[in-house]
Protein backbone atom coordinates (compact mmCIF):
# COMPACT_ATOMS: atom_id res chain seq x y z
CA UNK A 1 0.00 0.00 0.00
CA UNK A 2 1.15 3.75 -0.93
CA UNK A 3 2.15 6.24 2.06
CA UNK A 4 -0.02 8.75 3.13
CA UNK A 5 1.12 11.99 3.53
CA UNK A 6 1.01 11.43 7.20
CA UNK A 7 3.41 8.70 7.17
CA UNK A 8 5.59 10.53 5.09
CA UNK A 9 5.59 13.50 7.05
CA UNK A 10 6.49 11.24 9.96
CA UNK A 11 9.35 9.56 8.21
CA UNK A 12 10.79 13.04 7.42
CA UNK A 13 10.06 14.20 10.92
CA UNK A 14 12.33 10.94 12.12
CA UNK A 15 15.25 11.53 9.42
CA UNK A 16 15.73 15.01 10.29
CA UNK A 17 15.02 15.13 13.75
CA UNK A 18 18.25 12.42 15.03
CA UNK A 19 21.31 14.34 13.59
CA UNK A 20 20.87 18.10 14.95
CA UNK A 21 19.92 15.85 18.36
CA UNK A 22 23.40 14.30 18.36
CA UNK A 23 25.38 16.83 17.08
CA UNK A 24 23.60 18.85 20.27
CA UNK A 25 25.10 16.38 22.57
CA UNK A 26 28.48 16.12 20.67
CA UNK A 27 29.33 19.73 21.21
CA UNK A 28 28.67 19.73 24.81
CA UNK A 29 30.64 16.66 25.49
CA UNK A 30 33.45 18.41 23.97
CA UNK A 31 33.21 21.24 25.95
CA UNK A 32 32.57 19.01 29.43
CA UNK A 33 36.52 17.43 28.16
CA UNK A 34 37.78 20.29 27.40
CA UNK A 35 36.91 21.44 31.33
CA UNK A 36 37.73 18.10 32.63
CA UNK A 37 41.10 18.53 30.72
CA UNK A 38 41.83 22.43 32.31
CA UNK A 39 41.21 21.10 35.95
CA UNK A 40 43.29 18.67 35.63
CA UNK A 41 46.33 20.50 34.05
CA UNK A 42 45.45 23.47 36.97
CA UNK A 43 45.28 20.06 39.76
CA UNK A 44 48.93 19.17 38.23
CA UNK A 45 50.21 22.76 38.03
CA UNK A 46 49.81 23.29 41.36
CA UNK A 47 51.12 20.11 42.82
CA UNK A 48 54.26 19.61 41.02
CA UNK A 49 56.35 22.15 42.15
CA UNK A 50 55.33 20.61 45.79
CA UNK A 51 56.66 16.88 45.14
CA UNK A 52 59.13 17.60 42.64
CA UNK A 53 62.67 17.97 43.83
CA UNK A 54 63.77 21.78 43.47
CA UNK A 55 66.48 22.43 40.25
CA UNK A 56 69.54 23.23 41.33
CA UNK A 57 70.84 26.66 40.48
CA UNK A 58 73.63 26.85 37.96
CA UNK A 59 76.67 28.50 39.25
CA UNK A 60 77.60 31.32 37.00
CA UNK A 61 81.22 30.36 35.60
CA UNK A 62 83.74 32.22 37.04
CA UNK A 63 84.87 35.77 35.06
CA UNK A 64 88.89 35.17 33.28
CA UNK A 65 90.74 37.82 34.49
CA UNK A 66 94.48 38.90 34.19
CA UNK A 67 96.77 36.93 36.44
CA UNK A 68 98.14 38.84 39.36
CA UNK A 69 101.78 40.05 39.74
CA UNK A 70 103.94 37.30 41.07
CA UNK A 71 104.91 37.84 44.69
CA UNK A 72 107.25 35.81 46.31
CA UNK A 73 106.52 37.28 50.08
CA UNK A 74 104.57 39.38 51.51
CA UNK A 75 106.58 43.17 51.88
CA UNK A 76 108.90 42.78 54.25
CA UNK A 77 110.21 45.82 56.71
CA UNK A 78 113.94 46.69 57.45
CA UNK A 79 115.40 45.51 61.12
CA UNK A 80 114.74 47.88 63.39
CA UNK A 81 118.17 49.47 64.38
CA UNK A 82 119.80 48.93 61.19
CA UNK A 83 119.98 50.98 58.27
CA UNK A 84 120.01 49.83 54.58
CA UNK A 85 122.85 50.86 52.41
CA UNK A 86 121.96 54.06 50.40
CA UNK A 87 122.81 52.45 46.92
CA UNK A 88 120.49 49.43 47.89
CA UNK A 89 117.62 51.11 49.16
CA UNK A 90 116.20 51.79 46.21
CA UNK A 91 116.35 48.80 45.08
CA UNK A 92 114.97 47.05 47.97
CA UNK A 93 111.88 49.72 47.62
CA UNK A 94 111.00 48.54 44.46
CA UNK A 95 111.93 44.79 45.63
CA UNK A 96 111.89 43.62 49.18
CA UNK A 97 112.70 40.33 48.25
CA UNK A 98 116.40 41.76 47.50
CA UNK A 99 119.08 40.40 50.00
CA UNK A 100 121.96 41.96 49.10
CA UNK A 101 124.50 42.51 46.42
CA UNK A 102 127.55 40.92 44.36
CA UNK A 103 130.50 42.16 42.31
CA UNK A 104 133.27 40.75 41.27
CA UNK A 105 135.66 43.25 39.34
CA UNK A 106 136.78 42.79 36.17
CA UNK A 107 134.11 40.44 35.06
CA UNK A 108 130.30 40.62 34.22
CA UNK A 109 129.04 39.51 37.76
CA UNK A 110 127.48 42.49 38.86
CA UNK A 111 123.86 41.73 39.70
CA UNK A 112 121.26 42.23 43.01
CA UNK A 113 120.90 38.63 45.13
CA UNK A 114 117.30 37.94 45.97
CA UNK A 115 115.65 35.64 48.80
CA UNK A 116 112.79 33.56 49.04
CA UNK A 117 112.79 31.16 51.97
CA UNK A 118 108.78 30.17 51.48
CA UNK A 119 109.90 30.15 47.72
CA UNK A 120 113.46 28.72 47.06
CA UNK A 121 113.12 29.04 43.07
CA UNK A 122 111.26 31.90 42.34
CA UNK A 123 113.96 34.12 40.77
CA UNK A 124 115.40 30.69 38.91
CA UNK A 125 113.55 32.21 35.82
CA UNK A 126 112.14 35.45 36.73
CA UNK A 127 113.48 38.65 36.79
CA UNK A 128 114.17 41.56 39.30
CA UNK A 129 110.71 42.66 38.81
CA UNK A 130 109.13 38.79 39.13
CA UNK A 131 108.29 38.79 35.89
CA UNK A 132 108.97 35.57 33.61
CA UNK A 133 112.24 35.57 31.94
CA UNK A 134 112.46 35.16 28.55
CA UNK A 135 116.23 34.61 28.66
CA UNK A 136 115.86 32.59 30.79
CA UNK A 137 118.66 33.91 33.06
CA UNK A 138 116.50 34.50 36.37
CA UNK A 139 118.07 36.40 39.34
CA UNK A 140 121.29 34.96 41.51
CA UNK A 141 119.37 33.64 44.79
CA UNK A 142 120.26 32.54 48.59
CA UNK A 143 119.26 28.94 49.04
CA UNK A 144 115.92 28.75 50.96
CA UNK A 145 117.68 26.78 54.02
CA UNK A 146 120.30 29.83 54.99
CA UNK A 147 119.13 32.60 56.75
CA UNK A 148 119.59 36.22 56.22
CA UNK A 149 118.94 37.94 59.87
CA UNK A 150 120.37 36.37 61.74
CA UNK A 151 122.79 35.73 59.26
CA UNK A 152 123.64 31.58 58.80
CA UNK A 153 127.58 30.74 58.78
CA UNK A 154 127.30 30.39 55.10
CA UNK A 155 125.39 31.71 52.74
CA UNK A 156 124.72 29.55 49.16
CA UNK A 157 123.99 31.56 46.26
CA UNK A 158 123.03 30.05 43.13
CA UNK A 159 122.69 31.40 39.45
CA UNK A 160 122.76 29.78 36.09
CA UNK A 161 125.75 29.70 33.89
CA UNK A 162 124.32 31.58 30.82
CA UNK A 163 126.18 30.62 27.21
CA UNK A 164 126.37 34.78 26.40
CA UNK A 165 128.70 35.11 29.67
CA UNK A 166 126.08 36.69 31.82
CA UNK A 167 124.81 35.71 35.69
CA UNK A 168 127.20 32.81 37.12
CA UNK A 169 129.13 32.03 33.81
CA UNK A 170 132.21 33.77 34.79
CA UNK A 171 132.52 30.91 37.80
CA UNK A 172 133.89 28.49 35.11
CA UNK A 173 137.06 31.04 34.52
CA UNK A 174 138.37 30.16 38.10
CA UNK A 175 139.04 26.55 36.95
CA UNK A 176 142.08 28.05 35.76
CA UNK A 177 144.70 29.31 38.65
CA UNK A 178 145.89 32.02 37.06
CA UNK A 179 142.13 34.04 36.51
CA UNK A 180 142.02 33.10 40.33
CA UNK A 181 145.24 34.93 41.38
CA UNK A 182 143.70 37.85 39.00
CA UNK A 183 140.45 38.03 40.56
CA UNK A 184 140.82 37.09 44.51
CA UNK A 185 138.37 38.85 46.47
CA UNK A 186 134.71 39.23 45.77
CA UNK A 187 132.23 42.24 46.95
CA UNK A 188 129.33 41.16 48.90
CA UNK A 189 126.69 43.94 50.74
CA UNK A 190 124.10 42.81 52.40
CA UNK A 191 121.35 45.32 53.41
CA UNK A 192 123.35 46.51 55.89
CA UNK A 193 126.70 45.94 55.62
CA UNK A 194 129.68 46.25 52.40
CA UNK A 195 132.03 43.60 53.02
CA UNK A 196 135.18 41.44 50.72
CA UNK A 197 135.52 38.01 50.84
CA UNK A 198 138.88 36.07 49.84
CA UNK A 199 138.36 33.03 47.71
CA UNK A 200 138.96 29.91 50.03
CA UNK A 201 138.35 27.04 47.39
CA UNK A 202 137.43 26.24 44.10
CA UNK A 203 136.24 22.84 43.05
CA UNK A 204 134.03 20.70 40.97
CA UNK A 205 131.53 18.67 42.65
CA UNK A 206 127.94 17.53 41.83
CA UNK A 207 124.28 17.28 42.95
CA UNK A 208 124.08 13.39 44.34
CA UNK A 209 121.05 11.31 44.84
CA UNK A 210 120.00 11.79 48.13
CA UNK A 211 120.66 8.32 49.44
CA UNK A 212 124.63 8.61 48.29
CA UNK A 213 126.58 9.01 51.38
CA UNK A 214 128.89 11.51 50.35
CA UNK A 215 129.98 15.08 51.13
CA UNK A 216 127.54 17.48 49.86
CA UNK A 217 128.52 21.10 49.63
CA UNK A 218 124.94 22.44 49.16
CA UNK A 219 124.30 20.73 52.44
CA UNK A 220 126.45 23.23 54.60
CA UNK A 221 124.07 25.99 55.90
CA UNK A 222 124.75 27.05 59.51
CA UNK A 223 127.50 25.60 62.03
CA UNK A 224 126.75 25.19 65.88
CA UNK A 225 129.84 23.90 66.35
CA UNK A 226 133.54 24.21 65.52
CA UNK A 227 133.46 20.52 64.42
CA UNK A 228 130.99 20.90 61.77
CA UNK A 229 132.68 24.07 60.67
CA UNK A 230 135.73 22.40 60.29
CA UNK A 231 134.76 18.96 58.61
CA UNK A 232 132.89 21.36 55.85
CA UNK A 233 136.64 23.21 56.01
CA UNK A 234 138.76 20.37 55.38
CA UNK A 235 136.29 18.41 52.47
CA UNK A 236 136.18 21.78 50.76
CA UNK A 237 140.21 21.70 50.82
CA UNK A 238 140.86 18.30 50.06
CA UNK A 239 138.99 18.86 46.26
CA UNK A 240 140.23 22.14 46.36
CA UNK A 241 141.84 22.68 42.33
CA UNK A 242 144.82 24.63 43.68
CA UNK A 243 145.71 25.83 46.76
CA UNK A 244 144.59 29.51 48.16
CA UNK A 245 146.36 30.22 51.13
CA UNK A 246 143.26 30.44 52.77
CA UNK A 247 141.62 28.34 55.32
CA UNK A 248 138.39 29.70 56.67
CA UNK A 249 138.70 29.23 60.84
CA UNK A 250 135.37 28.51 63.12
CA UNK A 251 133.28 32.03 63.38
CA UNK A 252 133.60 32.91 59.84
CA UNK A 253 131.52 34.09 57.69
CA UNK A 254 131.15 32.28 54.54
CA UNK A 255 129.44 33.11 51.06
CA UNK A 256 129.01 29.64 48.27
CA UNK A 257 128.63 30.42 44.35
CA UNK A 258 127.96 27.60 42.78
CA UNK A 259 126.66 27.09 39.06
CA UNK A 260 126.14 24.08 36.51
CA UNK A 261 129.04 22.83 34.87
CA UNK A 262 128.95 20.15 32.38
CA UNK A 263 131.96 17.30 32.92
CA UNK A 264 129.56 15.42 34.93
CA UNK A 265 125.89 14.40 34.81
CA UNK A 266 124.49 17.64 37.26
CA UNK A 267 128.05 18.87 37.88
CA UNK A 268 128.93 21.74 39.92
CA UNK A 269 131.51 24.45 39.92
CA UNK A 270 131.30 25.78 43.37
CA UNK A 271 133.70 28.78 44.78
CA UNK A 272 133.82 29.53 48.29
CA UNK A 273 134.78 32.77 49.91
CA UNK A 274 135.32 33.63 53.38
CA UNK A 275 134.16 37.60 54.88
CA UNK A 276 137.58 39.36 55.11
CA UNK A 277 138.04 40.87 59.21
CA UNK A 278 140.75 43.04 60.40
CA UNK A 279 142.91 39.72 61.14
CA UNK A 280 141.72 38.12 57.63
CA UNK A 281 144.21 38.24 54.47
CA UNK A 282 144.08 38.91 50.78
CA UNK A 283 146.49 38.16 48.90
CA UNK A 284 149.04 36.86 51.42
CA UNK A 285 148.78 40.19 52.96
CA UNK A 286 147.30 41.85 56.35
CA UNK A 287 144.03 43.41 56.37
CA UNK A 288 144.67 46.24 59.39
Amino acid sequence: MGKTKKDKKLSENKKGSGAPGFAKNWKWLIVAAAAAAAAVCIIVCVMLPMTKEPEPVATPAPTKSAAPTASASPDATPTPGKTILPELKELYEKNSDLAGWIKIDGTKVDYPVMYTPQDGEFYLYRTFEKQDDPTKEGCLFIDKNCTIDPRSTNLLIHGHNMKNGTMFHTLLEYEKEEFYKEHPVISYSSLYSADEYEIAAVFLSKIYNKDEDVFKFYKFYDAKTADEFDAFVENIKEMELYETGVTPEFGDELITLSTCEYSQDNGRIVVVARKVTDVSTVSGEVVL
